[in-house]
């Protein structure tokens, strides 16, 4: 007999494939972090750091497939009604090449479960069956990648094509104008849906284009609902319920709930003094983020927070009136320990623990929320006197690491041109996640939300456990997902014309776990949602001269920002000091030339 997960889990197991990479940060090479209304007009800028894929680094690489764990079912995850069409080419594309040929493709691949044989997958076999394209794979590891690929750079090996590239800006102008990579503006006259994507999502075509007017790479296009793109951050209900606290919505407020937090028994087990208001850890500063909103300052980092003003002057926030009155409440809550002590030496891991255990109130967790999802809020910003409105801001639609290349050298740049194309339709856009119904899965209708059932087709495949069927047959997980779109008919489908009321309603909050927390958090009356900031090209001049500085600016501001809120550096003695230093370091040189890149961006 198997052994049955709930279809939910499986959505989240796809889901998280679907976005591992795409909507978890801004690379600093290209001034990612800052945000803009979404109305058009600019907010600010703050710097993350990339996920860490490393061994050694693998708190943050979990979080961040957690995270997309967390967007459900609703990125596009669920699969689509694809046709039946093996042989015969797809419904929506029709074939490629009416005689099948086979493309070179290098791409890193996620250890552990997940298939590394692509061509054994139910998505490759298809590719071949309906669009008469055959993949000869290479497959890298997440360690091995950087260096063969400046290997098969260096050595002019390129394959047609890479996938779950994971390249900077820098590394796609550089191989770009050095001619490695295909062109791919030359051939927009055969990719009608690419072209299609660009008009809707505007921000996505400045992203993907280069200065000189080329298309070298393409990076993830999120045209899901907005609520995959927040950062969520929890606040136990559960806490707030047992102290008669109401949901805070001012900055105040929040002050006096982690009060609260600290001085009563909030998690309700008899001891008063085992609760962590706030969580915080050593790397994992996003429990910081609503904070620092509520100053006015809408970031998605640790720092470097880039604000473009009403003339579109770029103002760095971390220099800022606003930024020193954060600082100053970061260091009371410090002061007064309404958040962990080692806030800043300790590991994501140790706090989540805790976490796990009821013991902390307000955390980002990536691991499963503790007790019933309903125990816990999805906060936004604070509203004070720097902002008067509350405010939740949410990672722009085009992603500024780039997934898919080619070779210039191909010997089929049409054919790989339309097989991108393919990837911007829906059908391709789903093939890439879930693989196609009637192949990999049923629909199935629950509550009015269709929903995959994998389980048919693992039970005939021989295996006792749909998560491992998904995982060794069904995709090649990472490889292709660069547009992410909401599956018709599925739950971000449905939430959509779903009124306030019916949000709340127990299936849905079944169905949409954390996916729906976020919903309601900005969909809640007053909520002001900003993107964050889009990607920015650099020329190669300033790319050469930028990372240096960059690199000393962004190190000292973290290290300013921990002396600062743990009373190393008095605020307001050092704050002079801490600017001059900034001056020094070459910050002035350094918005020279974001003012530049930002200019370029808004001219596109």
């Amino acid at each position: 007999m198997m052994r049955r997960k709930s279809m939910l889990s499986v959505l989240l197991t796809a889901a998280m494939m679907c976005t591992l990479f795409t909507g978890c940060g801004q690379d600093g090479e290209s001034g990612g972090g800052q945000a803009a209304d979404q109305k058009g007009s600019q907010a600010s800028e703050g710097k993350e750091s990339p996920a860490a894929e490393s061994e050694g680094e693998q708190d943050s690489a979990a979080e961040d497939g957690q995270d997309a764990a967390q967007a459900g079912e609703d990125s596009g995850a669920e699969g689509e009604a694809a046709g039946s069409g093996a042989g015969e080419g797809s419904e929506e594309f029709g074939r490629i090449s009416e005689d099948t040929i086979t493309l070179s493709l290098a791409a890193r691949y996620v250890a552990g479960q997940y298939t590394t044989d692509f061509a054994s997958t139910d998505q490759f076999k298809e590719y071949e069956k309906r669009l008469g394209i055959r993949f000869d794979v290479s497959a890298y590891d997440l360690e091995q990648w950087p260096s063969k690929l400046t290997l098969m750079m260096a050595s002019d090996e390129m394959p047609d094509l890479i996938a779950y590239a994971d390249m900077s800006s820098i590394d796609v102008e550089k191989y770009g104008k050095d001619g490695y990579l295909l062109d791919f503006s030359q051939y927009l006259d055969i990719m009608p849906n690419l072209k299609k994507r660009m008009e809707e999502y505007p921000e996505y075509e400045a992203t993907i284009t280069s200065e000189n007017g080329s298309i070298y790479a393409f990076s993830t296009l999120t045209a899901s609902s907005e609520y995959s793109m927040v950062r969520p951050i929890y606040l136990s209900k559960k806490w707030l319920d047992n102290l008669n606290l109401e949901e805070p919505k001012t900055l105040e407020e929040f002050y006096n709930v982690l009060k609260a937090f600290k001085e009563q028994d909030a998690n309700g087990n008899g001891d008063p003094t085992d609760e962590i208001p706030m969580g915080r850890a050593d790397t994992v500063f996003w429990p910081d983020m609503p904070i620092l909103w509520s100053f006015g300052i809408f970031g998605q980092s640790e720092a470097y927070y880039l604000m473009p003003q009403d003339d579109n002057a770029i103002v760095l926030g971390d220099t800022t009136e606003n930024y020193k009155a954060y600082l100053h409440f970061m260091r009371k809550l410090y002061e007064e320990g309404l958040m962990n002590v080692d806030a800043f030496v300790t590991t994501y891991s140790e706090v989540d623990a805790k976490h796990q255990d009821d013991k902390v109130g307000y955390w980002q967790t990536w691991s499963s929320l503790p007790g019933d999802v309903k125990d816990w809020i999805v906060v936004n910003g604070f509203t004070t006197e720097y902002n008067p409105v509350q405010t939740n801001v949410i990672y722009n639609r085009a992603y500024n690491k780039y997934h898919i290349a080619a070779s210039a050298d191909t010997e089929y740049p049409e054919e790989v041109a339309r097989f991108v194309d393919y990837l911007f339709t829906y059908e391709g856009a789903i093939s890439a996640i879930s693989g196609y119904e009637g192949v990999s899965f049923d629909l199935v209708e629950e509550d009015g939300v269709q929903k995959i059932d994998y389980e048919p087709y693992a039970e005939a495949a021989g295996f006792d456990d749909v998560n491992d069927f998904y995982a060794q047959r069904v995709i090649a997980a990472n490889v292709f997902p660069i547009y992410q779109v909401d599956r018709k008919g599925g739950l971000a489908d449905v939430m959509k014309e779903m009124t306030w009321e019916e949000l709340h309603s127990d299936a849905i909050y079944e169905m949409g776990g954390t996916s729906l927390l976020r919903e309601l958090a900005i969909r809640e009356e007053g909520v002001e949602v900003i993107y964050v900031y889009p990607s920015v090209k650099y020329t190669a001049e300033e790319l050469g001269e930028r990372s240096t500085l960059y690199t000393d600016v962004y190190n000292y501001l973290v290290t300013a920002k921990v002396q600062f809120i743990t009373g190393e550096t008095d605020i307001d003695a050092g704050w002079d000091a801490y600017l001059a230093e900034l001056d020094k370091i070459g910050l002035e040189r350094l918005l020279e030339i974001e003012q530049a890149a930002y200019d370029r961006y808004l001219g596109n």
